[in-house]
């Protein structure tokens, strides 16, 4: 459960903070806070962090949450599945839906966002095997003392 809550919810949580505090309001989303009444406290929220915002990186800012969606995404994936060809379903879909953004996909293709896009699926492979390595060992050891 721990794994859970850090690889999946808080990678999530932290790329919809930054589009909250950050992102343009002309974001679908605002309407969304408006129509749940949160609009307010939304607003209120972004005052506090407007002075902030010109010292962070615009990679952050356009990148990061876009990466951390893949991460959080892959590693949900990976909790229910074995199959790393579905497992990789986040990281190629986003990759395809960035590059049709030069064509036909509404939206700024960026480069950057394909690499962080593919770092995060690097990392989370990463951790990924690492769990796994980690919990067969922990079950040798669980059926050996049994």
């Amino acid at each position: 459960m721990k794994r859970f809550f850090i690889h999946v919810i808080l990678t999530i949580f932290i790329g919809g903070v930054i589009y909250v505090l950050f992102r343009s309001d002309t974001l679908l989303m605002f309407r969304w806070f408006e129509f749940f009444k949160l609009d307010k406290l939304i607003y209120s929220l972004r005052e506090y962090t407007f002075y902030y915002r010109k010292y962070i990186p615009e990679s952050v800012l356009f990148s990061l949450p876009d990466c951390l969606w893949v991460y959080s995404f892959t590693m949900f994936l990976s909790f229910y599945l074995k199959n790393i060809f579905l497992i990789m379903i986040p990281c190629i879909g986003s990759v395809l839906t960035e590059i049709g953004q030069l064509w036909f996909v509404p939206g700024t293709f960026d480069i950057l966002d394909i690499l962080y896009m593919l770092a995060a699926t690097g990392i989370a492979l990463f951790f990924i095997y690492r769990h796994r390595i980690s919990d067969k060992k922990q079950g040798k050891l669980l059926n050996q003392s049994v």
